[in-house]
């Protein structure tokens, strides 16, 4: 079709107002509530600019990207009240449109008004799709919209080149990640890495993420435990005149393992409460803060099971006028107790302790939360003290992870058997080795020996869950920690993997030979077969009270043997005989 058609089609769709809008939801997975919906605009079936990209990219050709933009705003805050949907509605604008001198001002809040809408109940959402030179007018022409009352978002983060320039300096309400960090993300490492960097960031900034793009249960699984909240894609829903409005649950009962297997619980951060039932005198109360200057709280609770809490500020405001010692000192605890405070179990990882205390029902960050053991009262909680904790933790993984491929080295590795000796876990030990790696490494580089690293360190990782801790000793050498009985099944599945995927590393004339022609250990020039995965296995005979420095001597002799066995697993029984 020529410009000149596609100019004439364009038009008249804009004088037709021939658009129609579709909706995507956006799910809160932890409350498996829908969030809002992105609203997306079609134009007319059977037209050459149906789909959304020749649309938009011809208006932008023809200078009308503000008016189809503008078009398209109108028609989709109608299409939300009309369709009665419930939560925000997401508003896509480019910078470009945005940036336009002839586009509209104040349109978009006397729409919404006119439909019944608040402003907070709609995200501008700004995209790269069409990216803005001049920030610094975009930073004034989005504060426009959020002095009105309009929340903000930035889309497609990590897909162009400014995004982290427009996050950091237009602070958005959301982040949006690009779809190309979802794909597959529960299989690769370095996208669970941006992630989870994006999410810490925003806990920090009190901005929302949301991981779009979504086609599998593994993907939404581990974003989960990754500590994403908030999801979109074709899994739980596709763009619909009528979307989905309720998530499945299914998508998310799938077991998780935990961020990290070394972290601490909320119980760590449980000290001794002070407790009050619920008819105590709030002139008793004020005389308990007098008495103790420390005390920040005071629980009120019966028969063990809280109900609520007291804070000193809270005292301290109501007595502090003219008369409110007297008009309330007699008035009993349950009355002005806190009862939405947070309750949590001990069991709970102080990464989602973090991630309730920053919910989206919660408006101010509390300072105090109360701990339970099977519903029953033990303790209270400070958040300064889960801040510190966090931080401490962060640094500890930090330091102590492998620099190549981030996954866990020696501390939390020696950490996470002194964790299951203690336990009196039994679990099995399975050593990953990389078998004639020197002479790849004196061929091709150490640039392609760490993405051979990578490669094995990329598989490991698929395989950690609940049961299954992976850590990487150094170099070419990984250990899986397992609990259940998986670890022979995961290493001969991560082995087969491997070879199958190991074609990528060779030219087409090693990998023909099947040989590498390079000097061994005596420096003699000897053909070597190509790389190849080992991995031996200790069950739990062999590691039940063994010292280190024996697991580590029955580890190297598993090791060693499995790189004889055809299968290249190998497990050490506690008779010390060698079964392949």
């Amino acid at each position: 079709m020529s410009v000149i058609d596609l100019e004439k089609e364009l038009e008249k769709i804009i004088y037709k107002q021939s658009i129609n809008a579709i909706f995507q939801p956006i799910f809160n997975i932890s409350t498996q509530k829908v969030h809002g919906f992105e609203a997306l605009s079609r134009g007319p079936e059977h037209s050459p600019l149906y789909s959304p990209v020749p649309l938009f990219k011809t208006a932008e050709h023809l200078n009308k990207l503000s008016e189809l933009e503008t078009l398209c705003r109108s028609i989709s805050i109608n299409a939300f009240k009309a369709c009665q949907l419930k939560g925000k509605l997401f508003i896509n604008i480019s910078p470009k449109a945005l940036l336009d001198p002839d586009h509209p001002k104040g349109l978009t809040l006397q729409l919404i008004k006119q439909m019944g809408l608040k402003p907070e109940d709609v995200v501008i959402e700004l995209s790269e799709q069409y990216p803005a030179d001049d920030i610094d007018l975009l930073k004034d022409c989005l504060n426009h919209y959020r002095n009105q009352g309009f929340l903000t978002a930035i889309d497609d983060l990590g897909a162009g080149y400014s995004g982290l320039r427009l996050w950091s300096e237009l602070s958005p309400d959301y982040v949006k990640i690009d779809r190309h960090f979802i794909h597959q993300i529960d299989s690769t490492a370095v996208k669970q890495e941006f992630v989870r960097s994006i999410v810490e960031l925003c806990q920090n900034l009190t901005c929302k993420v949301i991981a779009e793009g979504i086609e599998t249960p593994e993907e939404l699984t581990m974003l989960k435990q990754l500590g994403v909240t908030y999801c979109q894609g074709y899994l739980l829903g596709r763009p619909n005149i009528k979307p989905n409005t309720h998530m499945d649950s299914n998508l998310v009962s799938m077991p998780l393992p935990p961020q990290t297997r070394y972290c601490e619980t909320a119980e760590s951060l449980c000290s001794s409460a002070n407790i009050a039932p619920p008819e105590t005198k709030l002139k008793q109360l004020s005389e308990q803060f007098i008495a103790q200057p420390a005390l920040q709280a005071i629980v009120i609770a019966q028969n063990g099971h809280p109900e609520g809490i007291v804070s000193r500020n809270h005292i301290l405001e109501l007595f502090s006028t003219p008369y409110g010692r007297a008009l309330h000192e007699n008035h009993p605890a349950s009355a002005v107790m806190d009862r939405q405070v947070l309750q949590i179990d001990a069991s709970e990882p102080l990464s989602a302790v973090s991630q309730l205390l920053t919910s989206e029902t919660a408006t101010t960050v509390a300072q105090q939360f109360i701990i339970l053991r099977h519903d029953k009262l033990i303790g209270i909680g400070h958040t300064k003290d889960l801040l510190q904790r966090i931080t401490e933790h962060r640094i500890k993984v930090a330091r102590h992870a492998n620099p190549l491929s981030n996954l866990p080295g020696n501390v939390p590795i020696q950490e996470e058997l002194k964790r299951l000796r203690s336990q009196k876990k039994p679990f099995y030990l399975a050593y990953f080795d990389l078998c004639h790696f020197k002479p790849y490494n004196d061929i091709y580089g150490f640039s392609r020996g760490d993405e051979v690293i990578m490669q094995v360190a990329n598989l490991l990782s698929h395989h950690q869950n609940e049961r299954c801790f992976v850590g990487h000793i150094g170099g070419d050498d990984f250990v899986m920690i397992c609990t259940c009985q998986d670890a022979l099944t995961h290493g001969k599945a991560i082995v087969e993997h491997f070879e199958q995927s190991k074609r990528t590393f060779y030219s087409a004339e090693h990998w023909q030979t099947q040989t590498m022609h390079a000097k061994d250990r005596q420096g003699n020039m000897v053909d070597h077969p190509l790389i190849s995965l080992c991995v031996g296995v200790l069950p739990p005979a062999m590691t039940h009270d063994t010292t280190d420095h024996e697991l580590s001597m029955l580890s190297a002799e598993a090791k060693k043997q499995a790189k004889y066995v055809q299968s290249k697993v190998f497990i050490l029984d506690d008779r010390r005989q060698k079964t392949a």
